[in-house]
């Protein structure tokens, strides 16, 4: 099991976006989803990691929409994933082989088992550059993180690699402060 679990962290941190591989934080942040992920799924729940929405996720998720990288809502991310696959295969010839995580759909904790069901198979789908995680947090308290102001969200995308870099990077705590998304 231990074997397993350490193959499963060597896959995805080398899967992590190359600024966080190259800070070396993409070993902590691999253990700490797959701990979570692991910990979700004994618990009954979805098979992905949990994050609680703390202060500097609340911070982060506020960050990345201001910064216009998120698209709203599981439709629109499986739209603009698709649209994105469509360019990407033109260009494969150039494209590096293997997994790199450039997108993050983030998924509120009170959606149906439905809603999960939809959001997994969209990951699978793109699996050589999508990852998810759920936030402890249901669409009220999600929506006022992102958006402020009252407004209700169950999920979003981030479609830019800095802003995937700058939310894993306040995943877990470091000592370092997170890489600045206003360029």
């Amino acid at each position: 099991m231990a074997n397993e679990k350490n193959d499963e962290v060597a896959a995805l941190a080398a899967a992590m976006p190359r600024a966080l591989i190259e800070s070396g934080r993409s070993v902590p942040i691999a253990e700490d989803w797959i701990s979570r992920k692991r910990a979700a799924t004994s618990d009954g729940c979805v098979e992905l990691p949990r994050y609680p929405l703390d202060s500097g996720l609340w911070d982060g998720l506020f960050e990345v929409r201001r910064a216009r990288r998120v698209v709203r809502g599981l439709e629109a991310a499986a739209e603009a994933l698709d649209r994105e696959a469509a360019g990407l295969s033109r260009a494969a010839a150039t494209r590096s082989a293997g997994r790199r995580i450039s997108r993050l759909l983030v998924l509120s904790n009170d959606g149906a088992p439905r809603f999960y069901r939809q959001a997994m198979r969209i990951v699978e789908k793109h699996v050589d550059r999508a990852a998810a995680i759920v936030i402890d947090a249901d669409e009220a308290d999600f929506g006022d993180a992102v958006f402020g102001g009252g407004r209700r969200l169950r999920a979003i995308l981030l479609d830019h690699k800095d802003a995937v870099v700058y939310l894993l990077d306040r995943l877990v705590p470091s000592a370092e402060a997170p890489p600045d998304l206003s360029s």
